[in-house]
């Protein structure tokens, strides 16, 4: 009750500051229904879209681009091949100018998966694929590390491109559909104790999000991308009932609709009840 109440004063202290928030790194969660695609946007007008929905969210994503201006795209991440994070990227891909394309080392027998490889070929764009270790410099004060994978398996979601993105004093934690062994992996091999923001696994399952993974990595605030009353009965109890344990203020798209985070390196808002 305590870290909530905390949070909440900071969102009101932010919202009368009056900060500019063209100085501050923003965070957009976009309603694909059962689906994740997240656009994050830097003070220096960088565009980093990590996944893309299913075939049926291209029309989404391409109005929510269009909506906040958004007329190329400097990196995009697909997580890993799953058709409800890489569907609607082939036609992102079309529509929008991209400089740079990243996924984990993996090919797979899908339409998904086949429309995404033509398209960057159509327009020249090499693929470049994310281990554990890699890190991206995206501008001054921000900085990606990638968390995993360590090597490619036969799961597509254990193949999730796991990443920490630094902006100054904030931490935010994007994790793909990546699973409990993910996590024990990059808990054993990187120190997260100072993650402020978590993007939930796999939507809420309970393959993902585990009490050990939340004690380590202590956010503040999670995020979690599902389709209302879906198939898969995402989130599962189990998970959420981890997050509020641990006090970790959630989102959820699936009551929320689109989501947005603002950060000016000190401090994390949204304007979202």
């Amino acid at each position: 009750m305590k870290k909530s109440i905390i949070c909440l004063i900071i969102i009101i202290i932010s919202f009368l500051s009056g900060c500019s928030k063209n100085s501050h790194l923003k965070i957009h969660i976009i309603d694909v229904d059962q689906g994740d695609s997240i656009l994050i946007q830097t003070p220096n007008s960088k565009n980093i879209l990590v996944d893309g929905g299913t075939d049926d969210s291209e029309h989404i994503i391409k109005s929510y681009l269009k909506k906040h201006k958004v007329k190329s795209i400097d990196y995009i991440i697909a997580t890993h091949p799953d058709s409800d994070h890489i569907g609607g990227l082939d036609s992102i891909i079309k529509k929008f100018q991209v400089n740079s394309v990243y996924m984990p080392e993996q090919s797979i027998d899908s339409s998904a998966y086949k429309n995404l490889i033509r398209a960057c070929s159509n327009k020249d764009i090499n693929i470049n694929y994310l281990y554990k270790g890699d890190t991206i410099k995206i501008e001054d004060y921000i900085d990606l590390l990638v968390l995993s994978p360590s090597f490619i398996q036969e799961k597509n979601n254990l193949n999730s491109i796991v990443f920490k993105l630094d902006f100054k004093n904030k931490s935010f934690l994007f994790t793909g559909d990546a699973e409990l062994e993910n996590e024990n992996d990059i808990i054993n091999s990187f120190d997260l104790e100072d993650v402020d923001f978590l993007k939930v696994g796999h939507h809420g399952s309970s393959s993902s999000t585990s009490i050990d993974f939340l004690n380590e990595i202590t956010p503040d605030v999670a995020v979690i991308s599902c389709g209302y009353k879906n198939q898969y009965g995402h989130p599962h109890k189990s998970t959420l009932d981890n997050l509020s344990n641990n006090e970790i203020i959630t989102y959820r798209t699936d009551l929320s609709g689109d989501l947005v985070f603002l950060s000016d390196g000190d401090i994390i808002y949204t304007n979202n009840e």
